[in-house]
């Protein structure tokens, strides 16, 4: 959507909502915020009736301009909704027959932050989302976006290529085992057509057809209707989903029956309240032996038109395959936008995305400031030097959660590639991943550095594997430039008990290699060690906490790599 900021605006006004020269009674004008503020482009304004009933609806332009044919004289009130801001009701206006009323709508600027929404940790589950204040909120903006959904679809005036395709994958691993896809060009919205709300809740959302079953998916009227509202319960949540913090609206069916139900998440953008997906799992759904209930369900990606409409954008529904009676793998069928066209402007949508957490196995904690490096997998097979973060457009570092979102990704087979100061000073390098990037879909990575045993291994080979015992591995770094410092004696210092109270400090040492690297093997897990550079009085303490331990050591600018005269492995004064 690069570059299309404008595009439904100028078709709006155009094509969508302009008022018929022949209508007996206008109502036309501009919104704009209060005190003489901006104006209000791609706001969704509605035509109200005395009962508030709504009778027209559209986009405001770029100019912040509405204009609507009434269908008859008598009082009308305008609403105007945006994603994040309160929706604004006008006071009631009056037209007579054949009246052009010319009006200036002013929008008190009211952002809804749902970051600041509180979000109780129980599995509390309201009858409508209307209840709780925090729920209401949310479900207000979700509300928005699936109404706009639902105008486009209806008005039909958006012209989308997509890609429909089909694959069977491996029970186990997923991967693909058949595949086939299908292009369809200049077609209406929307991209699949769910069955109506009451059929779903009635007959439930897999039903027996033939000799195989049919499995179900929602969509934006489904959500919206009362049949849905008045079949589940709702509550909220939250979590990361594709690297971004979300507000997830979750729903459950409120009653046990004997049909096949449906539970999920209405994921919204915590920042900007959009719409973002909607993840669906079946309940009550009997499954042959070997199949993986949490592999089933189905997945909805809405995107937004800048200053326009909600559509979907991507959608899969995963559930298991059988031949010749035995379940042999999952069908995944589902779709994806590429192209969008309004009138004699079309745009291209987004490319793939890669997303994913780095993990340090020895702690268990996600791992910030990783390098991750996506390049063509045919260069990493060929075992070709890596290229430098700084010189690929496919690279970024976790954030201080371990996470990654490297976007803009071609179609194509990638090699994920992670690297860490961590992992360096340990002289680890870890396996390239495969990743391939098909028809614009996000790819979810969860990568873990290796064990602490293994780790153990690799920095101290030969040394005993005891499980009473532990490596210490860093960096020498200069105190002033934090630059590595090679050929500095780093000694570590711990104490052995002896029995009756007694205890004698033990001493070992390793030189900084050409990186700074240094790795000292050896000392217990039960007591303190000190580290410091060989001839200076300050040192560091750690207490370990795993089987190896990374501690990186300051060097006084100045410092030479030598050892201080008279210090020696054997003859090493205490850390003092």
């Amino acid at each position: 959507m690069v570059n299309s900021a404008r595009i439904w605006c100028a078709v709006a006004v155009t094509c969508l909502g302009c008022a018929s020269s022949a209508a007996a009674q206008t109502i036309r004008g501009t919104v704009r915020e209060t005190d003489g503020g901006p104006l209000i482009p791609g706001a969704f304004i509605s035509l109200l009736d005395s009962a508030g009933q709504t009778v027209r609806a559209d986009f405001t332009t770029v100019e912040g301009a509405f204009s609507f044919a009434t269908p008859g004289p008598g009082e009308f009130r305008l609403r105007v909704e945006r994603i994040g801001y309160a929706t604004w009701l006008t006071a009631p206006y009056a037209l007579t027959t054949g009246q052009i009323l010319p009006v200036t709508v002013e929008v008190p600027p009211r952002p809804i932050r749902l970051r600041d929404l509180r979000v109780e940790v129980s599995g509390a589950c309201f009858d409508d989302p209307s209840q709780g204040q925090a729920l209401a909120t949310a479900w207000e903006e979700l509300r928005k976006a699936l109404e706009t959904a639902v105008w486009a679809e209806r008005r039909g005036d958006l012209r989308f290529t997509f890609t429909r395709w089909e694959r069977i994958l491996e029970p186990r691993t997923l991967a693909v085992r058949e595949a086939t896809s299908r292009m369809y060009r200049h077609r209406p919205l929307p991209p699949f057509e769910s069955v109506p709300a009451d059929q779903l809740v009635e007959s439930g959302f897999v039903v027996q057809v033939a000799d195989s079953s049919e499995y179900r998916a929602l969509d934006a009227n489904v959500l919206l209707s009362q049949e849905f509202r008045a079949a589940h319960c709702f509550g909220l949540q939250r979590a990361t989903v594709g690297g971004v913090p979300r507000l997830g609206i979750t729903f459950r069916p409120r009653e046990r029956r004997q049909v096949v139900q449906i539970e999920g998440t209405l994921w919204l953008d915590e920042e900007s309240a959009e719409l973002d997906r909607v993840q669906l799992s079946y309940r009550n759904l009997p499954v042959a032996r070997g199949v993986d209930r949490r592999l089933i369900g189905a997945e909805v990606v809405f995107d937004r038109l800048p200053e326009g409409p909600f559509y979907v954008t991507d959608w899969w529904i995963r559930f298991p395959f059988h031949e010749d009676g035995s379940f042999t793998g999952y069908k995944q069928g589902g779709g994806a936008v590429k192209r969008a066209a309004a009138g004699d402007l079309s745009w291209e949508m987004g490319h793939g995305v890669a997303v994913g957490i780095v993990r340090d196995s020895v702690s268990r904690d996600p791992l910030p400031g990783a390098d991750v490096i996506l390049r063509n997998w045919e260069d990493a097979a060929a075992f070709l030097p890596p290229p430098d973060p700084a010189d690929t457009p496919f690279s970024t570092m976790t954030d201080d959660e371990g996470r990654f979102v490297v976007g803009g990704l071609p179609d194509g087979v990638y090699a994920l590639r992670v690297d860490h100061p961590k992992l360096r000073a340990a002289g680890v390098r870890l396996n390239e991943t495969r990743v391939v990037i098909e028809e614009r879909i996000v790819v979810e990575r969860e990568v873990w550095t290796p064990s602490a045993e293994t780790l153990y291994a690799r920095v101290c080979p030969g040394s005993s594997l005891s499980e009473g015992v532990g490596a210490v591995v860093g960096i020498a770094r200069d105190a002033a430039a934090g630059l590595p410092v090679p050929g500095v004696e780093i000694e570590a210092q711990w104490r052995v008990r002896l029995g009756r109270g007694a205890a004698r400090g033990v001493y070992a040492s390793a030189v900084s290699d050409d990186e700074g690297r240094f790795a000292i093997c050896g000392f217990p897990l039960d007591g303190p060690v000190r580290l410091r550079p060989l001839g200076t009085p300050h040192a560091v303490q750690f207490e370990p906490d795993a089987r190896v331990v990374w501690q990186d050591v300051s060097v006084a600018s100045g410092s030479c790599a030598d050892p201080v005269p008279g210090q020696s492995v054997d003859g090493r004064r205490d850390f003092r």
